[in-house]
């Protein structure tokens, strides 16, 4: 009896393929706790700064660092809703509203 015990207590902490699956959906969902630190992040970063990113990040860099953050891909789509004013205005969050690359990705 103490075989079968083992036997089950080793394949419980195996998840089974569904479960699996979900995890993995989960992993790569984006999270709100880190889309609030990045948000914070990018309102602290000068305006040279955001524009050096903005050379950075090509598109096929952008489409990379969207797989690793999709937290990233709610707050560009956030940006893309925002009306367009004038640099030196700042949205309600002291949000810069020239995000650099961000806003053009």
């Amino acid at each position: 009896m103490a075989e079968e015990e083992k036997r089950e207590s080793m394949s419980a902490g195996v998840p089974r393929p569904d479960e699996f699956e979900m995890a993995t959906r989960n992993l790569m969902s984006a999270d709100p706790d880190i889309q609030t630190v990045l948000v914070s992040r990018l309102s602290q970063m000068s305006p040279e700064e955001l524009r050096l990113m903005d050379q950075a990040l090509t598109p096929e860099v952008a489409s990379v660092l969207l797989k690793l953050l999709p937290e990233l891909k709610e707050l560009i789509d956030l940006l893309g809703q925002q009306p367009q004013a004038k640099p030196e205005e700042k949205m309600e969050d002291d949000m810069p509203k020239d995000m650099g690359a961000l806003g053009n990705m």
